[in-house]
């Protein structure tokens, strides 16, 4: 599977993750990496995990995903 983002540029990168919102294909270049708290339903106890999930973004919803929140995201790693 090629990198959907590299494609829309005319050129062909293999992919190497899919994002987390949309499924699109991403190569190393285009992926954004971020952390996100994990929540259960329970009734007065702890309601998060100890340890955040790992997720995987391209730019589009990682840019709708923050201008939902209307606040500066948390340091976001661009693997390159």
């Amino acid at each position: 599977m090629n990198c959907y983002e590299c494609h829309s540029g005319k050129h062909t990168t293999t992919a190497v993750a899919v994002c987390h919102a949309c499924g699109v294909a991403l190569c190393g270049q285009h992926i954004y990496l971020d952390t996100q708290e994990v929540h259960r339903q329970a009734g007065l106890g702890k309601t998060t995990g100890d340890l955040p999930a790992r997720t995987v973004m391209c730019s589009a919803c990682r840019h709708a995903e923050q201008s939902v929140w209307h606040e500066s995201a948390p340091a976001q790693q661009r693997v390159i």
